[in-house]
């Protein structure tokens, strides 16, 4: 796994109810076998219909073989802070947005199906890529798009017929040990990220 480092400040994240904390000032990303359980559990088939651009939720799950496989790969620290409850998340690509409804965790999101494609944190400058096995661990607040490897955009038609991208997603809770890692501090002067932040959906600029 390795570590991926901004090179722009932390924004202030704004929870619903008014919290606030600085934004994580690095991402983890890495690559990790699938057990077979998880693979057969996927239906890329059964999301056919998908419409481009959005992500939809296939479903919550527990999976005893995935999440140990996620917490030996991240060690003792991050392990500590990882739920055991994972959800299908399916989309043919995304458009940019941001899901700061999880205020209290990071996000994670493990592909398990689908053709080769990214992650896109444009605010950052960071990519991670998405192919099967392939594993990011994020802030929700921040900005991120699935796209083709190297896309610099979101473009609808790209992705109208394409195949589905299916991922195993999880939450990692935010603590001491956690916060630390992902350098993440109380408060931040920046701009402001919540669930209210308009975010263009083709480009991810922060409008």
């Amino acid at each position: 796994m390795r570590w991926m480092h901004a090179s722009v400040p932390a924004a202030v994240c704004v929870s619903f109810d008014g919290g606030r904390r600085a934004s994580a000032t690095r991402l983890l990303a890495g690559s990790l076998a699938l057990p077979l359980v998880l693979r057969e559990a996927a239906n890329p088939g059964a999301f056919d219909a998908t419409a481009p651009g959005r992500v939809i939720s296939g479903g919550p799950f527990a999976l005893a073989e995935a999440h140990e496989a996620l917490a030996a790969a991240f060690g003792p620290v991050l392990a500590s802070g990882l739920r055991r409850s994972f959800e299908w998340y399916v989309c043919r690509g995304a458009f940019f947005h941001n899901d700061a409804h999880y205020a209290g965790v990071l996000f994670g999101v493990w592909c398990v199906a689908g053709p080769p494609r990214e992650i896109v944190f444009p605010r950052l400058d960071l990519r991670a890529a998405a192919t099967s096995g392939d594993w990011v661990v994020f802030d929700p607040f921040e900005p991120h798009a699935v796209l083709d490897p190297g896309a610099p955009t979101y473009d609808r038609a790209q992705y109208a017929n394409a195949q589905p991208s299916v991922f195993a997603g999880f939450e990692i809770e935010l603590n001491e040990a956690t916060r630390a890692a992902f350098a993440i501090a109380e408060e931040a002067p920046g701009i402001e990220l919540s669930s209210r932040t308009r975010i263009n959906a083709e480009t991810g600029a922060i409008e």
